[in-house]
């Protein structure tokens, strides 16, 4: 019996039936005795039956008579009666005696005529030697149902009976060699168990799979269990046989990334140059595709790369058949080798999996320091997709909206410039809208557009207004100016001039804005009437990032390498203590990889403890001691900080300082204090997200709580009264 434990109920249905069809038609044609029909036949015929067996009788008697009588009389008879019976009507059998030895019996007419006995004749012959009784058909000969087993014809079989007997063994020896092969090869049987092993077999052994599981006629249930399409099959197949360049194009095509030739490399093979796209999860823009030449060892692959120059940029070693994968191994786990090696088991994963871009994440995870592709962008403006999360309401805000002027106020690495990226993302394309980024380097605006449209630097703002409607080709043009406080400042000393072109452009339709800077924006927003930009546009405050956003900055990005964290509480804590500041938590997280040994991949209290006070995170927070270009604004900002930085530090743990508590500071050591400078002070210090208003706006607490932990009491107390003795001394 053949053990197919993968085999369906139906498939076992149809052996079943197979094995029943040759066995019946076998039995009628070589056996007809052991027949199934055959024998139902012969038991449900009880007149024949009965007679048959009279018969059987009959004939001992004849044959005891012709013999007795050649022994009595010497010579043999020369004809014979049953005993008893005077009718010759009522016999079951007439003898006759046609030569010597000869017995030959009649079946009489007793006999249904559906049993095909009437006249058909048996022949027995005596051996006058041994005086033993053979017995044959004769012609014509009773059908073989009837027949006794020592009484079956010896005569050659006929083309019939010998083509169905050459069938039956073809089948039966094809029955054994499938058990033999089966057994021979667990490998089949696995995955026609369990179809999903597939995917952990090298990608050498797929062609062999699709034979053997064709041949069975187990393919399509096997690739429809695995989840793999027959096109990605297919694919995969023809990639076993391709050149060394079209195999790179597929590999790339299956991550979108764009493949390009490599030149001076000095390794035996092909080298392709990789640009990865934008939608891979991690900080990481190209690599070097190597495909070996299949000739080489191990050995001798890594000796050609370890004489490569350092560098840093990832190589992507594709392994050329597995005896040379536990050498390119060794050599790739070592995270100071900037090599990833793709052996065949992940190949074969790369073509037949849906997602191949998670196949190669996951793969550079294991095998390069995870700080080399951390997905965490720290500096400057986000500008993968995969790695901007959250603000979806101020996207909603500009995107679902008929195109207008915005303002976006907020402190430096709070988001703007990630903001403005996802903006000129979600309209490219766009049928209406034509959206275009810009960030200033210095005041001058004008030479920067002109810069960006290829035009001469002395272009003035109406030519180029109209570059831009030009360049938009009918659609609604949205202009994103960032960095626009160096510009503002110098605007307010020369009367705005280019603020009011910029706000000509917009009242006639032809362009808009949105504008990005921090206090000189707000200042020209909201505290200068005179400025062109009251009432020019929607403010935006950027602050703090939503907390399912923040939740979802510290764990996915984290998920995707294959880092956890211990329990669900931690991440948590993360953005809490970062006060939902989109930076921190990225640096923190980046600190987090960064410290995580080999092979680590959960987080523990311990670690997220000493990344919250890391000197990243400190160095982050830096920077608020000088919001202004004012000095007096800005000793203000350090007293303001410093004061309710010793209300929390205190022994009584006070939440914050109201305003009434740090005017009453300022007169209790003397320094006489603008009400209005102080104003400015809190809402400057509010727009950089250092403080924010808690208990109904009555008091003011750091944003940030880790914010306090960069101060000691005592130094506090000490850097308050220095600060509040300088202002004694300028007042």
């Amino acid at each position: 019996m053949i053990a197919l434990e993968g085999w369906s109920a139906w498939r076992w249905v149809k052996l079943a039936l197979v094995v029943s069809f040759i066995g019946f038609f076998g039995t009628l044609f070589v056996a007809p005795w052991i027949n199934p029909w055959v024998l139902w036949k012969v038991k449900h015929d009880g007149e024949s039956m009965m007679l048959m067996q009279s018969a059987r009788i009959d004939t001992t008697l004849l044959r005891e008579e012709a013999h007795g009588r050649w022994l009595m009389d010497g010579q043999w008879p020369q004809e014979v009666h049953v005993p008893g019976v005077h009718d010759p009507a009522e016999a079951t059998l007439s003898a006759e005696l046609p030569a010597p030895f000869v017995l030959r019996l009649r079946f009489t007419n007793r006999f249904p005529e559906n049993s095909g006995l009437r006249g058909t004749v048996l022949e027995h012959t005596l051996d006058p030697r041994t005086e033993r009784w053979t017995c044959q058909p004769g012609d014509p000969s009773p059908p073989s149902r009837w027949l006794a087993m020592d009484c079956r014809s010896n005569k050659p079989w006929t083309a019939g009976q010998w083509l169905t007997l050459i069938l039956v063994l073809c089948v039966l020896a094809l029955i054994g060699l499938g058990v033999i092969w089966w057994r021979l090869r667990p490998e089949v049987a696995d995955v026609a168990r369990e179809p999903r092993t597939l995917l952990d077999h090298p990608l050498q052994r797929l062609p062999t799979f699709d034979r053997q599981l064709g041949w069975l006629r187990l393919r399509d249930r096997v690739l429809q269990q695995a989840g793999i399409a027959g096109t990605r099959w297919r694919d995969a197949l023809r990639h076993v046989q391709a050149t060394p360049s079209t195999r790179a194009i597929q590999l790339a095509a299956r991550i979108g990334a764009v493949d390009a030739a490599a030149r001076d490399w000095p390794l035996n093979g092909t080298v392709r140059e990789w640009t990865l796209p934008p939608t891979l999860p991690i900080a990481l823009e190209k690599l070097w595709l190597y495909l070996p030449d299949p000739a080489l060892s191990g050995e001798a692959i890594v000796q050609q790369l370890r004489s490569l120059p350092n560098g840093q940029d990832v190589v992507l070693v594709v392994s050329p058949s597995t005896a040379t994968e536990a050498a390119l191994m060794q050599y790739a786990d070592d995270p100071a080798n900037l090599c990833v090696c793709l052996d065949q088991v992940i190949q074969t994963r790369w073509l037949l999996q849906p997602r191949a871009q998670d196949t190669l994440v996951s793969l550079l995870a294991q095998q390069l320091k995870v700080t080399r592709i951390s997905p965490y962008q720290t500096h400057g403006g986000i500008t993968r997709p995969n790695a901007f999360f959250g603000r979806e309401s101020l996207l909603a805000r500009v995107l679902n909206r008929e195109p207008g002027n915005y303002l976006l106020v907020g402190g430096r690495q709070l988001g703007k410039t990630s903001l403005m990226k996802a903006i000129e993302r979600r309209f490219d394309g766009h049928p209406r809208v034509h959206c275009q980024y810009v960030a200033l380097r210095d005041h001058r605006l004008t030479p920067r557009l002109a810069l960006e449209l290829g035009l001469a630097e002395d272009t003035g703002i109406d030519a180029l207004g109209a570059a831009l409607f030009e360049r938009a080709h009918g659609r609604s043009v949205l202009l994103l100016i960032d960095e626009t406080d160096l510009f503002l400042r110098a605007e307010a000393g020369n009367g705005y001039p280019q603020l009011a072109a910029l706000r000509a452009l917009s009242e006639e339709g032809r362009c808009h804005f949105m504008l990005a800077g921090f206090w000189d924006l707000y200042e020209a927003v909201t505290l200068d009437f005179a400025s062109p930009l009251r009432n020019f546009g929607e403010v935006i405050h950027i602050g703090g990032l939503e907390e399912a956003a923040c939740q979802a900055l510290a764990t996915e990005p984290m998920g995707r390498l294959g880092v956890h964290f211990a329990n669900p509480d931690l991440p948590q804590r993360l953005v809490a203590a970062c006060g939902r500041r989109a930076n921190l938590v990225a640096i923190v997280c980046q600190y987090l990889l960064g410290q995580l040994g080999r092979g680590q991949r959960v987080i523990e209290p311990a670690n997220l403890h000493a990344a919250l006070s890391a000197e990243p995170v400190f160095d982050a927070l830096a920077g608020w001691a000088r919001l202004s270009p004012d000095p007096v604004a800005c000793r203000i900002d350090r007293i303001v900080v410093y004061r309710i930085a010793s209300a929390q530090l205190g022994p009584g743990g006070a939440q914050g300082v109201s305003l009434l508590q740090l005017l009453a500071g300022f007169d209790a050591a003397g320094v006489k204090v603008d009400p209005e400078q102080l104003r400015h002070s809190l809402a400057r210090l509010q727009l950089a997200y250092v403080i924010r208003r808690e208990n109904e706006g009555v008091q003011y607490v750091f944003a940030v709580p880790l914010f306090a932990t960069q101060f000691q009491r005592e130094e506090v107390e000490a850097l308050l009264q220095r600060e509040l003795q300088a202002g004694i001394a300028q007042s």
